[in-house]
């Protein structure tokens, strides 16, 4: 399917200070994920810390949360802080959230159903 890119209205809980930033979806993360620079500008908490695994193997990282607008969908979501990222990936718990999927045949998002069954 390729990467699929969308714009971002990332804002801070704590500070309401907002960035727009372009993100990459990622359907196999679990958890949306910001660099360390984005969480230090936007003060953002430090809630817990989740063991993960990642491509460079298993990683304790710092989970925090804040405010994400995706093509007018807006929610706040759980975020894990990465000192090895240089940008914003999207994961699948925000993709929920904001009631979006990825079309496979387009590489876009498209709406979805929110489920509480």
């Amino acid at each position: 399917m390729g990467h699929v890119h969308v714009t971002a209205k990332l804002t801070s809980p704590i500070t309401n200070e907002s960035e727009i930033v372009e993100s990459l979806v990622d359907t196999g993360a679990t958890f949306t994920t910001v660099p360390i620079s984005l969480s230090e500008k936007f003060k953002l908490p430090h809630v817990t810390k989740r063991r993960v695994k990642t491509a460079s193997g298993e990683e304790e990282l710092v989970e925090s949360y804040l405010i994400i607008e995706v093509l007018n969908e807006k929610t706040t979501t759980p975020v894990l802080i990465s000192d090895k990222l240089d940008r914003v990936l999207i994961g699948a718990l925000t993709l929920e959230a904001l009631a979006f999927k990825v079309d496979p045949k387009t590489g876009k998002l498209e709406k979805t159903e929110l489920l509480l069954l």
